[in-house]
């Protein structure tokens, strides 16, 4: 049997068919196309160019930002502007089993297969794929460098519920590590250079201050602290990552083991106990003895870092960075044009 010729409203019911699905393509090649390329010069940029640099810590990270001592985390966000964004992820009083419950939050979940979704829609498409060098980069990027600042409130007496038992402790600074290092893991993120740093000394005489003050003792011993700092430098060494023993450095400086040279600086104690029972001193061993053996230099209360404290960690994080990843390091801030760090 013959057929007859379409009706009118078959025909334009193909027709807008057609016409949709050219429409849809179009949208499609559109969107996929633009989405990895440069914005031209002058053009809106719908979210920041800049690169992450992320601080996780506890209660000592959240205290980084403090402008009364001169916080480690704000000198990084001084020294960095123009050139990564500094972020301060540290929360009071977590442990790194805490860490482990906030780390989604904190880390970026990378689309690691976009890219690759979205040069094949362009091969098939009969278009070339950006190079990835010219890509415009995704949302969310991964960051540039993370710190990993924790120990302290794990290594609190038991039966406080801050205390992470030793060997959970270590097991929970492989699995932090692991959020950004395991193929598996939504957080994966290759190229961010992981910086570990130990919990630092406690001041046990500070310690016992506060218990004679407040009728029992905070939890706290530098001999039990000492074993939780030994455990993230294993775990750095097992990662091969490089590390900062803050706890060793602190001990050494106390105690008039270490040099100061490598780090050229001198800085002047603040936010002790009370003002007379601390002379102002630098980072070399007290010429005379303190009440507090020297650790009021570097911490404010025997647990947190006063102003001494927090420049011997931003001056180690600054020499680390220029040691292990000199293409992060800090560099004079141009005039007119931002230093965007490029993921090498």
């Amino acid at each position: 049997m013959l057929l007859g010729r379409p009706s009118s409203s078959v025909v334009l019911y193909a027709a807008v068919t057609l016409l949709l699905a050219f429409n849809g393509l179009y949208l499609l090649v559109h969107f996929f196309g633009n989405a990895g390329a440069a914005p031209a010069p002058g053009s809106a940029i719908e979210y920041p160019l800049y690169g992450t640099l992320i601080a996780f810590g506890d209660s000592i990270t959240e205290g980084g930002s403090s402008a009364g001592y001169r916080g480690f985390v704000a000198r990084l966000a001084d020294i960095y502007t123009r050139r990564l964004d500094v972020l301060n992820r540290g929360f009071s009083g977590y442990t790194s089993r805490d860490a482990l419950s906030v780390a989604p939050m904190v880390f970026p979940t990378m689309p690691l297969q976009r890219k690759s979704r979205l040069a094949a829609i362009q091969r098939a498409l009969g278009l070339t794929p950006a190079p990835e060098d010219l890509m415009f980069p995704e949302r969310p990027q991964p960051p540039h460098l993370c710190l990993i600042f924790f120990g302290t409130n794990d290594a609190r007496a038991a039966p406080n519920a801050q205390h992470v038992p030793l060997e959970d402790f270590r097991a929970n600074i492989r699995r932090l590590v692991a959020l950004l290092r395991d193929p598996a893991s939504a957080h994966y993120s290759p190229k961010t250079r992981i910086l570990l740093i130990t919990p630092p000394a406690v001041g046990d005489r500070m310690m016992d201050e506060l218990a004679r003050r407040d009728g029992r003792h905070p939890g706290w011993r530098n001999a039990v602290t000492k074993y939780y700092a030994q455990a993230v430098m294993e775990a750095a060494e097992e990662a091969k990552l490089p590390a900062i023993d803050l706890w060793t450095w602190i001990e050494d400086l106390v105690h008039g083991n270490a040099a100061t040279d490598g780090l050229s600086f001198r800085v002047n104690a603040e936010g002790n106990f009370t003002a007379t029972d601390f002379g102002a001193g630098g980072l070399d061993a007290a010429s005379e003895p303190s009440l507090f053996e020297g650790y009021e230099r570097f911490l404010s209360d025997g647990l947190h870092l006063n102003a001494g404290g927090n420049e011997l960690l931003y001056r180690l994080i600054i020499a680390k960075i220029r040691d292990a990843w000199p293409e992060l390091s800090p560099r004079m801030k141009p005039a007119t044009k931002p230093q965007l760090v490029a993921h090498v």
